[in-house]
């Protein structure tokens, strides 16, 4: 049955493609103080994430890769997308190292594979939405230690992104439902305010900026995270 899930979702998600109206969309290489997922701290150093998406029509495709000059967490994510009049569908292919063990891409073993796989329904990207919500949940990857089961492992955030004196505000809470990745039980996860700009440039040429205040009143954790980077 897993073997079958890849390819069968795949599908789902490239039945809208078309070749003949592919482009290249967006780029950007940012430089983060630190990586903060989810109200999770991952690894311990600076992070350099670059980031390039393709799309035709409705569909869309990112990939997207992190890396600390320290080794201390690396990724590397394929994202397929596919938006609708009201919400997107979005498949996340995680690929997590593990450091100082063996690590090999295409290993999908049980036991031994670094992937994991998410089906998120969210309205980011719809304009006429001022509400933004996104659900999560993992559907490979993420089993109990204990019973070797799924944990399902979901994720509920709800943003009011707003714009003032020029600067990009978005207040943000995240939620897990149950016990999971993020949690033992029921919690708020993920509380905090991302503030933005973009500088521009010379076209296709801007630098993205922006300051996080992020807390995790489950775990009792606090982070501030700062970026800058390149977006074309």
């Amino acid at each position: 049955m897993k073997r079958l899930l890849f390819p069968l979702v795949l599908v789902i998600f490239i039945v809208d493609f078309s070749f003949a109206q592919l482009r290249f969309s967006e780029g950007e290489v940012l430089v983060l103080s630190r990586h903060v997922w989810r109200g999770e701290q991952l690894g311990n150093d600076i992070a350099i994430e670059p980031s390039a998406t393709i799309e035709s029509g409705r569909f869309s495709f990112n990939v997207w890769a992190a890396l600390t000059p320290n080794n201390s967490y690396s990724e590397v994510d394929l994202i397929p997308s596919v938006a609708f009049k009201h919400f997107s569908v979005t498949l996340l292919n995680y690929y997590n190292p593990v450091p100082d063990e063996s690590n090999q891409y295409f290993n999908l073993k049980k036991g031994e594979s670094r992937h994991s796989l998410e089906l998120s329904f969210d309205n980011y990207y719809i304009d006429e939405h001022k509400f933004k919500w996104m659900v999560g949940t993992f559907l490979l990857g993420d089993k109990n230690e204990d019973t070797d089961k799924p944990m399902f492992s979901t994720y509920i955030e709800f943003m009011y992104p707003f714009t003032l004196k020029g600067i990009d505000v978005e207040p943000f809470a995240g939620i897990t439902p149950h016990r999971g990745l993020y949690a033992d039980n029921f919690a708020l996860v993920n509380t905090g305010i991302n503030l933005g700009k973009d500088i521009e440039l010379k076209s296709p040429f801007s630098i993205p900026l922006s300051l996080s205040f992020i807390s995790n009143p489950y775990a009792g954790s606090n982070y501030i995270v700062f970026s800058a980077g390149i977006a074309f």
